[in-house]
């Protein structure tokens, strides 16, 4: 691309008329070149740049040729005199002073050059390539101090008098109490980085926040309380002598777990529905990557707290064995497992009783026959897991109170697979390993497999429904869906090796 600079100045003297011919001819240049190019002329007054986009070229381009004629303007206006002007001739300068006034410099001695372009490009600008969004890498996790009684006490002369049994004691003493004090940071990152977060960026509304994380706010000042007590009971020299009586103070307060257990299956449910939205999960997944988290999900903070509820028996018994029998803390600490025992009694009975609405909420039925009143009749949920057919196919078992209901898991809910068995007609089956054979369709015309941990549930009047002979996932799985059998009907049967193969085929 060219450019000109033009740089113009001084005043106007009279000269010959040969010069005043020459200026008669650059001033019509000069009008010539208003009317053509587009002039350029800055607020300071001190130099313009003349320029003209050539019809012919694609670059914008300008003629070094106006400089040299300015010059030449200048130089014949400080050449003429004013003794010869004529009318014609005055008005001629009076013209061109005006212009050549209006590209003069003010300050003649130091003249600046400006220098004004434009371009036109030859093709279109290529697009700026942006580099695709990339998730921050993870912060490391925050690791938790495993500290015990003993680090603590490290390099105090008096552990080294005390027992055994002593320093055992000790050591679990402070275990309950730390245990205590890592559950409170984690229950209150739960409050303010989870739920009250979410609730300001209206990820979720207040009624759901208060489903997903359920009486969260009673929970901190009861392990708060217990943290306090056992620290307060801890003497200048580091031990701990009794702790019976705070604990046996302490374990009715634990009753608010009855309602925060109960709530748990609901609070999962929608949390595992609001995951859907792209912008919950996204939450989620950068506070699971946070350090504060230590990689654990938010379900695995709020379950932990569930976790530790059932975990104070064996916290207490540790302090209990290694406590004297002439001790004053032995009585209480049995007496405080007493009452430990009834809460966690009532708080599962309570779960079961949730779980077991939920699931029945969940049912979805084929045939109105298959709505039998032993199911909405149950209060409880006995047993409940995945297990597979003859041919494969996997079904949910659901042994409430008062029935057996085998369903398939669909996009709308579980969907009643032929008709439920009421706990009065049911029969159960233990069937020998290697006595039935699974396999689709597919597999029909060959050997097949043959099954392992397998049992059938069916009537005792065959007229009423289909048997289903199902597999376990593994021997543990089939004792305890034995065992839960039992709870509910005497009718038991241990099956030989002629079992009948085809009793569920229909």
């Amino acid at each position: 691309m060219c450019t000109v600079d033009v740089m113009c100045g001084g005043g106007v003297n009279a000269g010959n008329w040969h010069q005043l011919l020459r200026l008669r001819q650059t001033e019509e240049k000069l009008v010539s070149a208003v009317w053509n190019w587009k002039l350029h002329v800055p607020v300071c007054g001190r130099s313009f740049s003349l320029r003209m986009r050539c019809r012919s070229g694609r670059s914008a381009v300008s003629m070094d040729s106006g400089a040299s004629e300015v010059k030449l303007l200048r130089a014949s206006c400080d050449s003429l005199s004013p003794a010869c002007e004529s009318t014609k001739s005055k008005r001629s300068i009076l013209r061109v002073s005006s212009l050549v006034n209006l590209l003069s410099p003010s300050k003649p001695q130091k003249q600046k050059e400006r220098r004004s372009s434009f371009k036109i490009p030859s093709s279109p600008a290529p697009r700026q390539c942006v580099s695709p969004y990339k998730t921050p890498s993870p912060s490391p996790a925050k690791r938790r101090m495993t500290r015990t009684w003993s680090d603590m006490m490290a390099g105090d002369s008096s552990v080294s008098r005390m027992t055994h049994q002593d320093i055992k004691r000790q050591e679990a003493i402070y275990e309950l109490y730390q245990g205590e004090a890592d559950l409170v940071e984690d229950l209150q990152n739960v409050k303010k980085l989870y739920r009250d977060s979410m609730l300001t960026l209206h990820l979720c509304s207040a009624g759901e926040l208060e489903q997903i994380f359920g009486p969260i706010d009673d929970l901190i000042p009861v392990h708060e309380d217990l943290a306090s007590r056992l620290q307060q009971q801890r003497q200048t020299d580091g031990t701990t002598q009794g702790v019976g009586q705070q604990l046996l103070d302490w374990v009715p307060q634990l009753k608010v777990y009855i309602d925060f257990c109960a709530n748990q299956v609901f609070g999962k449910a929608l949390l595992d529905e609001k995951r859907n939205d792209p912008a919950v999960d996204d939450f989620l997944q950068r506070c699971q990557e946070s350090p504060f988290s230590r990689k654990l999900d938010l379900w695995g903070l709020l379950d932990g707290a569930r976790g530790r509820f059932v975990k104070y028996p064996l916290l207490i018994k540790a302090i209990l064995k290694q406590t004297p029998p002439d001790h004053e803390d032995a009585t209480l600490l049995e007496s405080a497992l007493e009452q430990l025992d009834k809460v966690i009694q009532m708080a599962d009975k309570q779960a079961g009783r949730s779980e077991c609405l939920f699931y029945k909420s969940r049912l979805t039925y084929i045939y109105d026959e298959q709505r039998i009143p032993e199911i909405e009749e149950s209060q409880a949920l006995i047993c409940r897991g995945t297990v597979k057919n003859n041919k494969g196919s996997k079904l949910q078992l659901f042994l409430f109170e008062r029935a057996a209901v085998v369903a398939r898991s669909t996009s709308q809910g579980l969907q009643v697979y032929r008709q439920p068995i009421p706990v009065s007609q049911l029969v159960v089956e233990d069937l020998p390993d290697g006595e039935i054979r699974i396999g689709s369709f597919r597999s029909a015309f060959g050997q097949g497999q043959t099954a392992r941990n397998v049992f059938r549930i069916s009537f005792t009047d065959s007229s009423l429904g289909q048997a289903h002979t199902l597999m376990a996932n593994d021997e543990h799985d089939k004792r305890q869906w034995m065992q839960s059998c039992q709870s509910v009907t005497s009718h038991i049967i241990r099956v030989g090796p002629s079992v009948d193969k085809n009793s569920d085929k229909k």
